[in-house]
């Protein structure tokens, strides 16, 4: 069968702060829980226990219902204030929640009993740089238990800490101990931290070299592009600001718009502060728990975005990431909400339009997410994005031949295929495909293949399609092969080899591929009909017949619902037994 991968990326962990031992694991977005749901007619409040409330509280964090949960144990500590089980769970989910005035005023309470905490303490000192009080923020800071360390980013937060303190020889001093190895782009981004500590001191010279320097190192950056100009900008150095920004839009215009920085309106930029600095350290800890995948505690990394914005509101890569895990736990209005935060001038603006119309999308209003995409698509007829956006969503939806048009629209904008276009043949040959346009599908697919010959899944799509029109069996059949060598755990794959036997009249051999595939993708109808087939033909009728009712409970296509109920009734048959893509071989057999 033919399947269309997604993939995630991820990155090395530096920080896991305990929170909750029953935090769900890997942002999962509650599967397998039953959600809060409440009842049509509320109970009046003195009909809720505490205890109730707290177990609400609980569903309600497992399903990232953070703000419900925060609410029930808001009711509950009404009744029992100085319950310390509920005093630490009710900070816990105002954390979660982003509720950064209601964790402050409860974070104490949690000290009184647990003087280590570490958010609780984080919380804290977080408050004392947005007020301004330094030192005292330094002090609280120490109070984090060893077990509960911020890492080797905790000496950036103390030196920003002693800039704060116009101790700029001790925060420099700190600064020298952290100095990475000279020359490597992991440079950058401590000679930014320099160079804004030295600004803030008045140096206006070494903070340029720094700035400068920063930019040379890592030139493919984004971060450190846009600190660089906004310091360069600072320093009355606005034209080499522009043109480092212009640079980079040229060399990097695929992934990202500077049209809003470059602009002539575009706003100055602020002066560098200890809580913008130690912002920008909570969105890097952040990012770094929220792509690891040993973490398995996204929530912690949403509380870090949530610090950052809290000390700087416009950083926008933290409303980005805060969007991100949003949507990875499955509540997409508040991952709008988020992108929302991110303003015209931002480069991350046109990503966060893109995404906010594939959100709506989600949301239920796809006919307004497709009139986005068509006006971001006629804004900037240079690009690809928008159209392939639109593409993507309106195949996602079955909506192929309007996905085909906007496909034809990216592929028009393509300058010079190249290995990175593989995806964008691929997804318009499906479409093509499924609206019965075989040749060109599959000139396509060939032209997939030729940009990058190792994809897998079009190595699958292509060979299965043709295995299951009777075309050119011997090719399909070693494009199946290399695609199990290639994915061996991959149960639609293994499922193409098997009908790929079952096609060529090799029964028993199509019996091993399936059942194998069956244990790989049991939940897939096709999968399960096509092993039913195969048994069919080695004279097991009874298990063909069990398959066949598997295959009629696991939502099939709608065209598959009347051939299954036939080979229910009549068993398999010359009427029955037919392609699952085509009722007929678009051509006979070439491949032997």
């Amino acid at each position: 069968m033919r399947s269309t991968p997604l993939a995630l990326l991820s990155t090395a962990l530096l920080l896991v702060l305990p929170m909750s031992s029953h935090a769900e694991p890997n942002g999962a977005a509650g599967k397998g829980r039953t959600s809060l749901t409440l009842p049509q007619r509320p109970l009046p409040p003195e009909a809720i226990s505490v205890a109730g409330r707290y177990l609400a509280a609980r569903v309600a964090e497992e399903d990232h219902d953070y703000e419900i949960g925060a609410q029930q144990l808001d009711h509950a500590l009404a009744e029992a204030p100085n319950d310390p089980t509920l005093v630490y769970a009710a900070f816990r989910l105002h954390v979660y929640a982003g509720d950064f005035e209601t964790s402050v005023r409860l974070a104490p309470k949690v000290l009184a009993t647990r003087p280590g905490d570490g958010f609780a303490n984080l919380v804290l000192t977080v408050d004392q740089v947005k007020r301004g009080e330094y030192r005292k923020a330094e002090q609280q800071l120490g109070h984090i238990g060893a077990e509960n360390q911020l890492g080797p980013l905790r000496d950036f937060v103390v030196a920003w800490l002693k800039a704060g303190e116009k101790d700029f020889a001790a925060a420099r001093e700190i600064l020298a101990r952290l100095k990475p190895q000279e020359g490597d782009r992991s440079e950058a981004p401590s000679l930014v931290i320099r160079a804004q500590i030295d600004e803030l001191a008045g140096d206006r010279a070494a903070a340029e070299a720094k700035y400068r320097r920063a930019a040379d190192l890592d030139p493919s950056g984004l971060r450190i592009a846009v600190a660089t100009a906004e310091g360069l900008r600072r320093l009355g150095k606005g034209a080499d600001a522009h043109a480092l920004l212009q640079s980079y839009a040229e060399k990097y215009g695929d992934s990202v718009v500077m049209d809003g920085l470059l602009a002539a309106n575009a706003p100055a930029p602020k002066p560098p502060t200890p809580a913008t600095g130690i912002a920008e350290i909570m969105f890097d800890i952040g990012g770094i728990l929220g792509s690891d995948q040993r973490n398995q505690r996204t929530d912690l990394a949403l509380i870090f975005e949530q610090l950052a914005v809290e000390l700087k509101p416009d950083l926008d890569f933290a409303w980005l990431m805060i969007a991100g895990i949003d949507e990875q736990f499955g509540k997409d209005a508040k991952a709008i909400a988020a992108l929302g935060k991110i303003g015209p001038h931002s480069p991350l603006y046109w990503q966060a339009r893109l995404r906010t119309a594939t959100l709506d999308a989600q949301e239920g209003h796809l006919d307004e997410a497709v009139r986005r995409l068509r006006e971001m698509a006629a804004e900037k007829p240079e690009r690809i994005d928008a159209a392939l956006t639109l593409a993507d969503l309106l195949r996602s939806k079955e909506r192929y031949k309007d996905a085909v048009a906007a496909y034809d629209m990216a592929i028009l904008r393509i300058k010079k295929p190249d290995e990175k276009y593989w995806p964008v043949y691929f997804g318009r040959g499906i479409c093509l495909e499924r609206i019965k346009q075989w040749p060109r599908a599959e000139a396509d697919m060939k032209k997939a293949l030729e940009l990058s010959p190792d994809q897998p899944y079009v190595l699958n799509y292509l060979g299965y399609t043709w295995i299951d029109q009777g075309m050119h069996l011997d090719e399909g059949m070693k494009m199946l092969k290399r695609a199990t060598e290639l994915r061996p755990d991959d149960g639609a794959i293994t499922d193409s080899v098997g009908w790929a036997y079952y096609r060529l009249g090799q029964y028993d051999e199509a019996v091993k591929w399936l059942e194998r595939a069956s244990e790989q993708k049991g939940d897939d109808a096709t999968v399960v009909e096509h092993l039913g087939d195969a048994y069919w033909h080695v004279g097991r009728h009874r298990e063909a017949r069990f398959e066949w009712q598997r295959a009629l409970n696991q939502n099939p296509d709608k065209d598959r619902l009347p051939i299954l109920q036939d080979k229910l009734a009549n068993g398999l048959n010359a009427s029955n037994d037919k392609p699952t893509v085509y009722e007929k071989a678009a051509e006979k057999n070439q491949g032997g």
